[in-house]
């Protein structure tokens, strides 16, 4: 009897995760779904969720058509790469410090950065507009990666700070004794071995500037320095939304992203639960 509850009670729960998968996965599959479709076809009623003559001609249309959806998509890719690589840059020594050196309030500057994460942008844009309009760098893609570096940055540092701490520091004691200075340790043994650590915070870096839209809506007016959120926008017309092209704009959009969390969600979910807070 007992194997017998077991069985029911697995298949019970298997049931509610697949009913929760297609919950979650049902979106996307309309997406999927009307990006194939005719105009026509997606406003058909009942709707028809497998269309039977498949429109790979609305994705040519959005990339190199009507819309020229390439040109956003190139300047996502400069945004996000670049807002990537600046967090990188300034989050590694930060967090590289933050796990060898004790200090007073380590632990509470650590929770501090932590704590940013619950700000909005929104509270510090118009001050950020102002200064930034004052430095002449309106319609540059410098002020939107700036303003999506500064956001990123703090939990780039404490998704390092958590892999670097599990790095045990005898390993750079060890490469010193033998000759090495510092900085040598640093780039031949820590950071090889924190590479899937500074990839995750990397990817995640990139996806935050990937996804960014209310710096780029406010620093950025020129058409064609849009990246693809505000592009976006141009398959919404006067009277009518084109969904079919909308929708295949919305694949594309979200391909790097998909991609590069496929292989970053593992390392995430340990980045934020390892030694970030130890003493």
């Amino acid at each position: 009897m007992k194997n017998k509850s077991k069985i029911i009670n697995l298949s019970l729960i298997h049931i509610i995760m697949i009913v929760f998968l297609m919950m979650l996965l049902f979106p996307t599959f309309v997406m999927l779904s009307t990006s194939f479709k005719t105009f026509e076809g997606v406003l058909g009623w009942p709707p028809q969720w497998i269309p039977d003559d498949f429109q790979f001609i609305n994705y040519i249309n959005v990339w190199v058509g009507d819309y020229q959806f390439y040109k956003p998509f190139l300047n996502s890719m400069i945004i996000a790469g670049s807002v990537g690589l600046l967090s990188l840059l300034l989050g590694t020594p930060a967090a590289y410090a933050l796990s060898r050196y004790k200090f007073a309030g380590r632990k509470l500057f650590l929770f501090s950065v932590l704590a940013t994460q619950m700000f909005s942008p929104v509270v510090l844009l118009v001050p950020l507009y102002k200064i930034v309009r004052s430095i002449g760098l309106i319609n540059t893609f410098t002020s939107v990666i700036i303003g999506r570096s500064a956001f990123a940055l703090p939990m780039v540092i404490w998704l390092l700070t958590g892999y670097l701490s599990n790095i045990p520091k005898d390993l750079e004691e060890a490469a010193m004794v033998d000759g090495c200075s510092l900085f040598k340790s640093l780039y031949k043994i820590i950071l090889p071995l924190a590479g899937p650590g500074i990839a995750t915070a990397g990817i995640y870096a990139f996806i935050m500037g990937w996804n960014d839209l209310m710096f780029s809506l406010t620093f950025i007016n020129e058409a064609e320095m849009a990246p693809i959120t505000l592009a976006m926008s141009d398959f919404v017309g006067k009277n009518v939304v084109y969904w079919h092209e909308m929708m295949a704009a919305a694949v594309i959009s979200i391909l790097p992203v998909a991609i590069m969390f496929s292989y970053v969600q593992k390392y995430l979910v340990k980045g934020l639960t390892s030694g970030a807070v130890k003493g």
